[in-house]
């Protein structure tokens, strides 16, 4: 496992801001990538290492190169902007030409991909857990430029996201965890663990 940080200075109205995007590489042996993208002000490793462990079990299981990142809140309120800087930062380390890159995204991590996903013709499946719906639900309606078997929608039955089911089924597959809240917490944090596996690697040997 490698460790780095990305920053950038992100300009304001009356003042700038500095962002430090944690990042952590898990090289692997296959030409599949995984990228994690937490939720707004997630931390590199999530609540209970649920991001470590998800890392270290499809490093381990599928030979993929997982790379997590911390996704710090933007004063600016460009929160894309820790997106791109971490995709041009795979562009620059990895030739896409001969890899793979999935992308699980939960919260505001999974509305992040959700809007620019159809821009980077390189990421294949990308996972949505619980995703955002306080913003535009209309950047949502890109993923219509994907392969709709290729964008998988998670959602917990108690999730706020779960009101917005039609628009999401249009989208993408839908599937809903019973008994899951935003959080995946309680008896359904195993649920949350199993979910890349579940759903992105599963046909991968």
């Amino acid at each position: 496992m490698r460790n780095t940080i990305i920053s950038y200075v992100q300009k304001g109205a009356y003042f700038d801001d500095d962002v430090n995007i944690e990042i952590s590489i898990h090289d692997g042996t296959s030409d599949e990538l995984l990228l994690i993208i937490p939720g707004v002000d997630g931390s590199l490793d999530g609540y209970k290492n649920k991001y470590l462990q998800i890392a270290e079990n499809t490093n381990l299981n599928y030979g993929a190169t997982v790379i997590r990142m911390s996704n710090p809140y933007n004063l600016g309120g460009y929160h894309l902007r820790n997106l791109f800087e971490v995709l041009d930062f795979v562009e620059k380390n990895y030739d896409m030409t001969q890899k793979r890159l999935h992308v699980l995204g939960h919260s505001l991590g999974a509305y992040m991909i959700g809007s620019v996903a159809s821009m980077y013709d390189y990421i294949d499946k990308i996972l949505l857990i619980n995703p955002a719906t306080l913003l535009d639900l209309n950047d949502y309606k890109s993923l219509k430029l994907r392969p709709k078997d290729s964008n998988i929608i998670l959602i917990g039955e108690k999730d706020p996201s779960v009101e917005h089911i039609e628009l999401f089924k249009d989208l993408g597959t839908v599937n809903i965890q019973r008994g899951a809240d935003h959080h995946f917490s309680g008896s359904s944090f195993e649920d949350f663990l199993e979910a890349t596996s579940k759903y992105i690697f599963k046909n991968v040997i």
